[in-house]
């Protein structure tokens, strides 16, 4: 039978941590949000959102219909029409869970399940061009573009696909064709930075446990302390700064070793039967103005812009022993000044039974972090949905502070909140205090938080 509800009022909560005054910041808003009681779950609703310009990059529609497919010549039981479909705002084709671009090709009647397939003409922008307007033709009476001719607007995306603002067809029984092509067949959502051919991205060699050799940075990469002017890219998921590594089996962080380690999803993985491997550096270009607007977003108290760029990419690479599984995931480093960050995106994660473990460890495990769910198989499908900056799929992560142990910063805040417990019991304020932490942990603050107790007073009997 529980006792008497008692209402708890702790003042002088003490929380010391090794934190930047951003990450301070950070912790007194999260608090000022925590509901701490029935359920240690955070709460969101009330956090601060960033305006920034539209891009329909980032707020499309995604049409997944398999009959859009050129190579679909079933038009039973009826042939389907897109001038029944009310479109509105842009839009990004997927067949079979394959990234598709709207087919160039001039497509015979009775394709794409309806009577006339509309295709694009004049061919689909670079990057570089922006929106553009092109026009939609339907093949008819031996005449690959006739005279019903539909504009529409188009933009290629950083990540390799494009995004289509298509209006209602008329007054044909006619759609919208796509098709799955070398160009366009890569498996992240818009959140993943360029890579594969469309940029020239160097591949790692198909190899069982192999890596990349050393990429020199133009300037070092600040990572807890440590300066370093190089890195590796190794096949089972995980980056090191100063020798490649053919280690399949993960580390557990906090690891205490002596090296520096980035994880964007580290286990056997096996780019010999399925996947491909990419990296590559950006010193100038639209990569470095998103990274600087990525960044800034996520970091509102800094003024930054990024120097350079480096992208990791796991193409669709299939885990040791299970060639039908598929695998897909980024790490970005951005460097600028002083300051240094880490991306961490998802896009398709499959199940696995290997060992796996996502995150970041530093020598001696001084600062680490593990993205909750990533160190079980099991669980880590999930990861293109979670965040610790509310964008699904997508961690970031400011990795320029000190290394080594410096002068604790103490944070003294005061919680009021309902009890069934008797609080006076210490087994029963630790389990508080382990709480609070995991709820801090979970939110992308460092694991190396301490979280210390002054005083309780009680205000109702």
């Amino acid at each position: 039978m529980p006792g008497k509800l008692f209402e708890i009022h702790i003042s002088d909560f003490i929380i010391i941590m090794r934190l930047s005054s951003v990450l301070r910041q950070f912790l007194l808003l999260f608090l000022s949000l925590q509901a701490l009681g029935s359920s240690s779950a955070a709460t969101d609703s009330t956090k601060p959102t960033m305006v920034t310009p539209f891009d329909p990059c980032y707020s499309y529609t995604i049409l997944d219909q398999s009959w859009r497919s050129i190579y679909n010549t079933t038009v039973n039981p009826y042939l389907i029409c897109d001038y029944n479909f009310n479109f509105v705002g842009w839009y990004r084709f997927l067949l079979d869970g394959q990234n598709a671009q709207m087919t160039e090709q001039c497509i015979p009647i009775f394709h794409c399940g309806t009577y006339v397939s509309l295709h694009l003409n004049g061919g689909h922008p670079t990057i570089a061009d922006g929106v553009v307007t092109r026009n939609t033709c339907l093949f008819w009476n031996n005449d690959c573009c006739s005279s019903q001719i539909i504009p529409i607007r188009v933009k290629a995306c950083l990540g390799g696909y494009y995004v289509y603002e298509l209006v209602k067809p008329s007054p044909y029984c006619s759609a919208y064709c796509a098709e799955v092509t070398s160009s366009t067949n890569m498996a992240e959502p818009g959140i993943f930075y360029s890579y594969g051919p469309m940029v020239e991205n160097t591949t790692n060699a198909p190899s069982d446990d192999g890596s990349s050799s050393s990429v020199q940075f133009p300037t070092p990469f600040l990572f807890f302390g440590n300066k370093h002017q190089q890195i590796y890219v190794n096949n089972n998921g995980f980056l090191t700064f100063n020798q490649s590594s053919s280690q399949y089996d993960p580390d557990s962080f906090p690891a205490f070793k002596n090296q520096d380690i980035i994880a964007g999803l580290w286990t056997d993985l096996d780019n010999r039967e399925k996947g491909l491997v990419y990296y590559r550096q950006y010193i100038n270009g639209s990569i470095l103005q998103r990274a600087t607007q990525d960044i800034n977003s996520y970091f509102s108290n800094l003024t930054f812009n990024a120097s350079w760029v480096f992208t990791a990419t796991w193409n669709k690479v299939a885990y040791y022993n299970l060639t039908s599984t598929e695998t897909s995931f980024q790490v970005v480093l951005i460097s600028g000044g002083n300051y240094s960050f880490i991306l961490m995106n998802y896009a398709g994660i499959a199940a696995t039974e290997h060992p796996v473990e996502a995150g970041y460890d530093t020598v001696n495990s001084y600062y680490y972090f593990v993205i909750p769910g990533s160190n079980n198989g099991s669980s880590i499908t999930k990861l293109n949905t979670s965040s610790n900056v509310n964008v699904p799929g997508r961690w970031a992560f400011r990795v320029d502070g000190e290394s080594k142990p410096i002068a604790e910063n103490t944070i003294g805040l005061e919680l009021k909140f309902n009890s069934y417990s008797d609080m006076t019991n210490t087994a029963n304020v630790e389990f508080i205090l382990q709480k609070v932490r995991q709820n801090l942990i979970k939110k992308g603050l460092p694991s190396n938080i301490q979280l210390k107790l002054k005083k309780i007073l009680k205000i109702n009997p």
